[in-house]
């Protein structure tokens, strides 16, 4: 009986050549599906215009090569299979043949060694190709980003500098105008004034630290020591720069530029402008030909009159313009002899209520904090009270006038409240500037003082309504948006401006370079308030300011908006839990809201880093 036996050697045979067919489908499949995909910046429009009307194709040089790739592979892949097939026909019709059984056996083996050298070729051909790629895109990247950055520009935000005026890139600037600059820390007053270690009344400026000049001219026309008087706040962090003459021209507006040097030292002795901005900073502006003898007003107030109000109530003042922050800040506090006066906040018994007056917004809201402790936020950070159960008045005090320069104060260091052209505040808006009860003005409506006064009553309670994003311009993922509106968040109650910071409330792009930004408030709608806020009662809308973001087609650019819970409303609660519009409705866990979504981990950029701790400088 003959019985049908299978080869061993030929059973392999089929093993070997099912193998190799498989390993060659798989790797090429690989190969094709993991081409590397990498942004791309758009081209400019003349371009793009020249492409349209050309005949020409107007795919991507890397899609063309992935093409002829994949036709390469697959002749590849035919000619592979093809000799596999020949093989494996010489050693089926071998019949017992020894011969054609090694030729077959030569023939698959070289035709897998060379399956693999051309794979391996490939490999390192794609990983060179990929690094180079990399390389050509980081650097458009970087090209692209040193195109909208504005030189020594990202200390203010991201660095040592909270705010500064006149604004960067601002126009229209009187010619009486003072100069300041807010740090985020104190500063060593010897780097800033000329001969203050001799002399602590000195008031000459530093110009080895500070230089002002037009622009045109350049900075061997920078004002002198003597040319420019210099005044600060009590913490040492704000700075005011008064020219003893006016700036520019009669007959032509004229650019200038300040400059904050490496010379500035902190309180501490260490440099003010380190790591990534060590080089100083640097703004320009526009000033005009005018003279400014507008007088700056009152234009909204916390509480407002006669309003009854939980006792934890912050005390705020928005004025219509810039003003001085020498004269609007101070501490009124007996233990410490400390007695400001150009805005006091006095109970039903007469006596001054303690506590301090900061400035923020542009320096255009003054807010006051009161020493009384009375309770914690959800952070754990101390609330401060104001007397319960008490009827309260406010008086923002007019400074003294010179009657030879209606309304121009009467003195250097005011002593009452003025902008930032010296202008004291008519109080009761009726555009007559008539100052204090001890200058030669009078008042046409024949009232002592020009002063603002109003009233409100407390209760015993506290508010405790923590703050939450009701609404974002530009919202959370949107696209295409605005190169240069700001960048809104409305809240559902009204918050201290004194909060409102660039450590609170920051922008970031990603990848990250030298950008600046400064962070302003609004409470009602006016002409000046952006675009974005959807303010309602009792809102507030936090708005950030920054250069011109990177166009969609020069490749875009992710910005990352950063609100953290220093954010307080003007109760003094912090904004813990994180919430906002439609997402991180506080019952999620985590302390952090990313991008909508709740977590126990601080926000992170698209491309995995952490945003920048913009405290540092």
């Amino acid at each position: 009986m003959i019985r049908l036996v299978q080869s061993p050697k030929l059973t392999g045979l089929r093993h070997a050549v099912l193998f190799a067919v498989v390993l060659f489908s798989f790797l090429t499949l690989t190969l094709l599906a993991a081409q590397p995909v990498f942004a791309q910046v758009t081209d400019s429009t003349a371009f793009n215009n020249f492409a349209e009307a050309s005949t020409l194709s107007q795919e991507s040089i890397g899609v063309l090569i992935a093409r002829v790739i994949r036709v390469a592979l697959s002749v590849i892949g035919i000619i592979f299979v093809s000799i596999i097939i020949y093989a494996g026909y010489l050693w089926f019709t071998a019949a017992g043949r020894p011969e054609p059984v090694v030729k077959a056996k030569k023939v698959l083996q070289q035709s897998i060694i060379g399956l693999i050298l051309i794979l391996l070729s490939y490999a390192i051909t794609t990983f060179i190709l990929n690094a180079l790629l990399d390389a050509a895109y980081e650097g458009s990247s970087s090209a692209t980003a040193d195109a909208y950055t504005e030189p020594l520009s990202g200390s203010l935000g991201g660095g040592i500098l909270d705010d500064h005026y006149p604004p960067r890139n601002a126009t229209d600037i009187p010619r009486n105008t003072k100069i300041f600059v807010t740090f985020k820390e104190a500063i060593d007053l010897a780097s800033m004034i000329s001969g203050y270690d001799e002399d602590d009344t000195s008031t000459a400026l530093n110009i080895d630290s500070v230089l002002i000049y037009p622009t045109d001219e350049g900075a061997s026309a920078a004002l002198g020591a003597s040319e420019v008087s210099v005044s600060y706040t009590d913490d040492y962090e704000i700075f005011v720069f008064d020219p003893v003459e006016y700036l520019g021209s009669s007959e032509e507006d004229t650019n200038y530029t300040v400059v904050l040097t490496t010379n500035i030292e902190t309180a501490d002795g260490d440099p003010a402008f380190s790591g990534t901005y060590s080089s100083g900073y640097e703004w320009t502006f526009e000033v005009s030909t005018e003279i400014d003898l507008t007088p700056p007003t009152v234009t909204f107030t916390i509480p407002q009159q006669d309003a009854d109000e939980p006792r934890n109530v912050s005390i705020e003042l928005t004025f219509s313009e810039a003003m001085d922050p020498v004269a609007a800040t101070g501490t009124y506090y007996d233990t410490d002899a400390s007695y400001y006066t150009n805005i006091e906040v006095v109970d039903s018994a007469g006596a001054n209520v303690e506590g301090t007056f900061e400035i923020s917004n542009a320096y255009k809201t003054v807010s006051f904090t009161t020493y009384d402790a009375c309770g914690e936020d959800p952070c754990g950070d101390t609330i401060y009270c104001l007397p319960g159960d008490d009827a309260l008045t406010v008086t923002a005090k007019a400074a003294s006038i010179d009657a030879d320069e209606v309304p121009q104060s009467l003195f250097a260091i005011a002593d009452g409240l003025t902008d930032a052209a010296a202008n004291s505040l008519d109080g009761d808006d009726d555009g007559d500037a008539c100052g204090s009860s001890t200058d030669a003005v009078a008042c046409k409506d024949e009232g002592e003082n020009d002063d603002h006064v109003y009233a409100f009553t407390t209760t015993d309670e506290i508010e405790d309504t923590v703050p939450e994003i009701t609404s974002l311009n530009a919202d959370i993922g949107e696209d295409n948006i605005s190169q240069t509106d700001a960048v809104t968040a409305t809240f559902n109650t009204y918050l201290k401006g004194s909060t409102l910071d660039t450590n609170s409330v920051s922008i970031w792009p990603d990848p990250n370079y030298e950008m600046w930004f400064s962070v302003r408030k609004s409470n009602t709608v006016t002409d000046s308030t952006p675009a974005g806020c959807g303010l309602s009662l009792e809102s507030s809308c936090v708005s950030i300011e920054h250069p011109t973001f990177v166009a969609n087609a020069e490749g875009g650019w992710n910005y990352y908006p950063v609100f953290t819970n220093e954010i307080k409303s003007v109760y003094q609660i912090c904004m813990y839990p994180a919430m906002g519009p439609n997402s991180c409705d506080g019952t999620g866990s985590g302390e952090y809201c990313c991008n909508g979504s709740p977590s126990t981990e601080a926000c992170t950029t698209e491309s995995g880093d952490e945003l920048p701790d913009n405290t540092s400088s």
